[in-house]
């Protein structure tokens, strides 16, 4: 692992799962120059990592965090592209701009709760030139549907904040498990690398280079 690098506790039981194949293959060599690295090491090992994955399926709480997080951009960049055409309207009615440009960076940024706020002062703002917007294309409903936004993405983004603090509590309520992980993958590593310096094989127990493979396939024992 290189120096400053750090693992993601998210990132711990995938990155388990692509280290497993390979020290299940090369248990021989690793037993012949480090004796405690045998079948029950890895058997505890294997037993950690199931235990640790079972504890985050409890509340399918990366899932679930996912489709929410999902859902909340979705319409955050639904919302942006219908502000092309309401700037276009400020522009046409000579309106200032500033409030939907703010607003658009917020949602680019994903910031939400800023965009929340900005939302709702640009509907008041529109509220009070309606007729004027109107007359250069905007919808009549376009308040009422700005208002709707308001709910839906707060909605979304309490519901999101749910999920990444339920996905908190587990693994703070259950450090010491993934401590113990962190153990046996950094240990296991450390040691593959000396062990395999210099050869294909180095690279399988390169964290650095591990994580970055697993966000692009998957591993082969499920």
């Amino acid at each position: 692992m290189s120096k400053g690098f750090t693992i993601k506790k998210e990132e711990y039981t995938p990155l388990a799962d692509f280290i497993l194949p390979s020290i299940t293959r090369d248990l021989a060599a690793f037993t012949a120059r480090f004796p405690k690295i045998n079948l029950a090491y890895l058997a505890a090992f294997t037993a950690k990592l199931q235990f640790v994955k079972e504890l985050e399926a409890q509340l399918v709480i990366q899932e679930n965090q996912q489709a929410a997080t999902a859902a909340l951009y979705k319409e955050a960049a639904e919302l942006n592209t219908e502000l092309n055409f309401l700037k276009e309207n400020f522009k046409d009615a000579a309106l200032n701009t500033a409030t939907i440009i703010e607003l658009k960076a917020a949602l680019t940024t994903h910031n939400i709760e800023g965009a929340l706020l900005l939302i709702e002062a640009l509907k008041q703002f529109i509220i009070a030139h309606q007729l004027q917007l109107q007359d250069e294309g905007m919808t009549p409903l376009f308040p009422a549907k700005l208002q709707d936004h308001i709910t839906s993405l707060a909605a979304l983004n309490v519901q999101q904040n749910q999920y990444m603090n339920a996905r908190k509590t587990l693994t703070d309520k259950n450090k010491t498990h993934y401590n113990e992980l962190y153990i046996y993958i950094t240990n296991i590593c450390n040691k593959g690398k000396i062990l395999f310096k210099e050869t294909v094989t180095q690279n399988e127990y390169n964290i650095s280079k591990t994580i970055k493979k697993m966000k692009t396939s998957k591993p082969t024992n499920k």
